[in-house]
């Protein structure tokens, strides 16, 4: 066991558990330290994070009010509030928590950042650059301020400021993901194909298989006319793998067939209580998604979860077979990893945006339940696209796309970086589906 885990203190070890990264293990302690010190203000603002962080927003929120019930000048936590109510789209409650925080804190420990990074969430760009230069003003080595200042820069298309901002982002954290990956991006947008490539091979040798800037190196690469390099990256017949693991002879547990399978996991989204309709910063759109989901709460659960393990394995071993061993897509490989799965549930017109997913190794969609004719649909209204990345990244040369057919129990994998979104459909009928992401865990907790 972890010499800093310790079995009696079942908060601090919560703690270490939400840092490696096995977030349903450290939900499950903080609600046992809770059950016997409710009132306990570090307990309680921890769990909002994790809960914040998993998608539970609403469950979120009311935690932090109970801190705030307790200490009306946690301003972090006041902060914490406001972004939480920003993602369930309540921007009028959340810019009045940003309002009081920066009163309270007379303009530091980052109220004006988070005042910022709100107004973007409401899309009112203007005075969210307003906020964050003030903020910069204040604390001018706060990298991330600076991300969120040359966002507001690129969303009106002033490329020069934002790339004046994300450098000193980079020089002041060069180890800022998000950072260099803009940085990248918004290079590449100016042509600046030398520097882009030499700032994402650069931070990539420190950091293999890093996703935020693989994704941004492979448009740079195709940007620069190196398309073949740029194919490596995204060869969407090496990297992406697409099974049908339910069938005749599968082990379903207690479930009588497939049918039955999916009929439970279709009622069990459905129901989930952190539901929200087009959550701001999500990929969905004309539909709902839930937070995350406790994959072993259900016998439903258990065999999804059982599924996707074992396809993660499978195509661990076809990676490395196909002689991939050395490519991006293994260079964040582990023996040991969690998952973390939301279920998406599309009304008609819904869609997913094309989106990445930064935090995994892999990802990938199990298809739950379709409208009625979508699998075959000669228009593949509801397909999945991979290769088309969102509006704000500018192509010069436009990429190469290739879209997978959904069918009821399909499971797709495919590295994290890859963009990918869905084509909208009309049907009277829900497109019911579960993504996840493969999480590789911190050894260091492996053994408790």
């Amino acid at each position: 066991m972890n010499p800093s885990a310790d079995p009696a203190d079942p908060a601090k070890t919560a703690l270490l558990h939400m840092l490696a990264g096995d977030l349903q293990r450290a939900d499950a302690l903080f609600r046992e330290a809770l059950a016997t010190a409710p009132n306990d203000i570090d307990t309680l603002t921890n769990y909002g994070a994790l809960l914040q962080h998993r998608g539970h927003l609403r469950a979120a929120a009311d935690i932090y009010r109970e801190v705030l019930a307790q200490d009306a000048d946690e301003i972090e936590v006041r902060c914490n509030l406001a972004k939480t109510l920003a993602d369930c789209g309540e921007f009028t409650a959340a810019l009045r928590e940003t309002e009081s925080a920066v009163k309270r804190a007379g303009g530091q420990r980052g109220s004006l950042a988070a005042r910022g990074a709100v107004l973007i969430d409401a899309e009112d760009y203007s005075s969210a650059e307003a906020a964050l230069r003030e903020a910069i003003t204040v604390s001018p080595a706060d990298d991330m301020t600076l991300v969120n200042l040359a966002l507001c820069c690129e969303l009106r298309s002033d490329y020069d400021a934002a790339s004046r901002y994300l450098m000193r982002a980079v020089e002041l954290n060069p180890h800022n993901a998000r950072a260099v990956a803009d940085l990248v991006t918004c290079l590449s947008t100016r042509q600046q194909d030398k520097d882009a490539l030499l700032l994402a091979e650069g931070f990539l040798a420190e950091h293999p298989g890093e996703r935020l800037v693989v994704a941004a190196l492979a448009q740079a690469l195709l940007n620069a006319g190196r398309t073949d390099e740029a194919r490596e990256l995204t060869d969407f017949d090496a990297l992406v793998r697409v099974t049908d693991p339910v069938g005749p002879t599968s082990t379903l547990a207690e479930f009588s067939s497939p049918a039955s399978l999916h009929a439970a996991l279709a009622a069990e989204l459905r129901a989930d209580s952190s539901l929200l309709h087009n959550p701001v910063n999500k990929a969905t759109t004309g539909g709902r998604q839930t937070g995350e989901l406790n994959l072993d709460t259900s016998p439903a659960m258990r065999v999804f979860t059982s599924m996707v393990n074992n396809a993660v394995n499978t195509a661990a071993e076809a990676y490395v077979a196909a002689g991939l061993a050395g490519h991006p897509v293994m260079q964040t490989a582990a023996h040991d990893w969690c998952l973390r799965a939301w279920g998406t549930l599309l009304d008609s017109g819904g869609r997913q945006e094309p989106h990445m997913h930064p935090l995994g190794w892999l990802s990938g969609v199990y298809y739950v339940e379709l409208p009625n004719g979508m699998a075959a649909d000669r228009n593949q209204e509801g397909w999945l696209e991979f290769g088309r990345p969102p509006e704000r990244v500018v192509c010069h040369r436009q990429p190469a796309t290739h879209r997978v057919e959904p069918a009821v129990g399909r499971l797709v994998i495919f590295p994290s970086w890859m963009w990918h979104g869905t084509l909208p459909f009309r049907s009277a009928q829900q497109r019911v589906s579960i993504a996840f992401d493969v999480m590789p865990l911190d050894g260091r907790l492996s053994s408790l």
